[in-house]
């Protein structure tokens, strides 16, 4: 007997809405069987409950946390919202409004390590398509250099090949991995190339230019051959990727040239993207930033408006200078030294935090709205609903406090 569900499980992109769980002596059961899934559901239902609130790791009431919290956000020269790794559409609503009444940075990537040069999407743009379309109508799938079956372990169940959600196209679709890595999504594939990362870049150009009928010089050639061979036999292709692509230096540079290759391909077919997040509610933030501002995945609105925000080194002190970050159900980053934290986190917020206050934990203890990888809204419910504030709530209040 379910303990309850159906509910959509957080545990990855993926967001699965058809989860039930069982809790027999204790232990976390799904239905469907899912690793990611009992991990996150694990996590949210065997903790401790903290205080409701810490300022300099004593405990503290919640009102008592947000005024401390206003304090400093109101001070502040150079304020950071970012996290959003578990947030929620109505979070990231939130957090947008209250950026742009502090005039701060905001930023859904990791903000720890060097970015990753001047974003892709906004520059090129990006053609995408939902699970269904790519279960229905991709004859080829390509995988550049990620091992979903790992990391969201039924996305190629759900777009369709063996031992998952039926595809109209039955037989006549194959499944390419790049990855020069020993994987289990590798291991499933019809096609692989194995060539090294750092050819990534030079594959993508050389097969752009091999699609215009030229024929320019490169070590991976002979294994792009067979790769364009696959792409000219079918009318519908999706490329699926993530951080394998895209993160470290130069990785936007590459992600572009994956996006100018689609575009380019689309002339004669069509070609879609489903990227992998690295978190379960970046999508949806990216999202309301798209929305609510113009520009995604990080956003600068010192000026009074928005600008896309380019830094190589985002936190700096010598360029951006920020002193306070407040962080929004996200992993801790390494910031600069001397700058005050704020945290609003369903998980423990860590060590060295000026003022932390625990929120639900959406999907278990509260409701909200979620983006799928693909760009699909599902409801996460509220099975065991408590009593902490959602970070939405905390985040309006906090807007209240500092205009007060």
């Amino acid at each position: 007997m379910a303990d309850f569900g159906p509910v959509t499980c957080a545990g990855c992109g993926l967001l699965c809405d058809d989860v039930t769980v069982e809790r027999p002596n204790g232990d976390v059961r799904l239905q469907p069987p899912c690793r990611l899934g009992v991990q996150w559901f694990s996590e949210r239902l065997r903790r401790p409950a903290p205080a409701p609130a810490t300022i300099s790791g004593q405990p503290a009431d919640v009102q008592t946390a947000l005024t401390r919290a206003a304090g400093l956000l109101r001070r502040s020269r150079r304020p950071l919202l970012y996290g959003f790794e578990a947030a929620t559409v109505e979070d990231a609503r939130a957090a947008v409004a209250l950026a742009d009444r502090l005039e701060a940075l905001i930023a859904t990537e990791s903000v720890s390590a060097s970015w990753t040069g001047a974003p892709a999407v906004p520059l090129r743009g990006t053609s995408t398509a939902t699970l269904g379309e790519i279960r229905d109508r991709s004859r080829l799938v390509i995988v550049w250099r990620e091992d979903p079956e790992t990391t969201h372990p039924r996305l190629l169940e759900r777009i369709g090949f063996e031992g998952g959600a039926s595809s109209r196209l039955g037989a006549k679709r194959r499944l390419l991995v790049v990855d020069d890595r020993e994987t289990t999504t590798a291991r499933r594939a019809d096609l692989r190339l194995r060539w090294a990362r750092e050819r990534d870049l030079d594959a993508l150009t050389t097969l752009h230019l091999m699609q215009r009928r030229l024929r320019p010089a490169s070590d991976v050639e002979g294994e792009l051959v067979a790769l364009l061979e696959h792409i000219n036999e079918v009318p519908h292709i999706a490329f699926v990727y993530g951080g394998g692509l895209t993160n470290g230096a130069g990785g936007q540079r590459r992600a572009l040239a994956l996006h100018e290759l689609v575009r380019a391909l689309c002339h004669e077919r069509h070609v879609v993207t489903l990227a992998l997040p690295r978190g379960t509610g970046t999508t949806g933030a990216q999202d309301v930033l798209a929305w609510q501002t113009g520009y995604c995945p990080n956003v600068d609105l010192s000026s009074g408006h928005p600008e896309l925000a380019t830094a190589t080194q985002p936190l700096a002190a010598d360029q951006e200078g920020v002193d306070v970050a407040l962080r929004i159900e996200g992993a801790q980053a390494r910031l600069p030294a001397g700058a005050a934290e704020i945290a609003l986190c369903s998980a423990p917020a860590g060590a060295d935090v000026d003022v932390s206050i625990r929120t639900a934990a959406a999907g278990v203890e509260a409701a909200g709205t979620a983006h799928r990888l693909d760009g699909v809204p599902l409801t996460l419910q509220a099975p065991l609903a408590g009593d902490a504030p959602t970070a939405a709530a905390l985040l309006t209040r906090l807007l209240a406090e500092i205009e007060r």
